[in-house]
């Protein structure tokens, strides 16, 4: 059924995009001696391919992105469909228990890496601009790993589910 919803509250705009399925991202560094974490569905690849570059957009009034935007490298995991309850856990608001029983792998350059996830990228942030009340983060991709066999977690209508082919 067709609704349509005259004035455009936020309500109604997040309702709107959660219409569109999306991947779910994990970009995640160590600061301080501490993993950090933000889940993101607006991560968005194929921005450039000379020089590689893919995107993701964070709230400006994250405390986390403070912290993460100071890491020289970020790691982006592209969470698996396995990935449901461990994202659910990256995302949770006891930021001391994010990575409790997760397993990762951490790079020289201070990128998390969540293990199974079906890409890894290992960027640097390229450039920030303001977008309303987030930021456009675009990052520079230094290097990635695909798992052809491991298929992507999606977010829709503020579910989690399952490519079908």
């Amino acid at each position: 059924m067709k609704e349509n919803i005259s004035g455009l509250g936020a309500r109604v705009v997040r309702e709107a995009f959660g219409h569109f399925p999306s991947g779910v991202a994990a970009i995640a560094a160590v600061l301080d001696g501490k993993p950090q974490v933000i889940v993101a569905s607006s991560f968005s690849v194929g921005v450039s391919l000379d020089p590689p570059l893919a995107a993701f957009f964070v709230q400006k009034s994250s405390s986390t992105w403070a912290l993460l935007s100071r890491a020289s490298r970020l790691g982006v995991s592209i969470l698996s469909a396995e990935h449901a309850a461990i994202c659910r856990q990256l995302a949770g608001p006891d930021k001391d228990s994010r990575f409790s029983d997760i397993e990762v792998e951490l790079t020289e350059e201070g990128a998390v890496h969540i293990q199974g996830a079906s890409v890894w990228f290992d960027c640097s942030v390229f450039q920030v601009h303001p977008a309303g009340d987030h930021d456009a983060v675009q990052l520079l991709i230094h290097d990635v790993q695909i798992e052809r066999e491991i298929s992507p977690l999606i977010f829709h209508r503020s579910r989690f589910t399952q490519l079908v082919a």
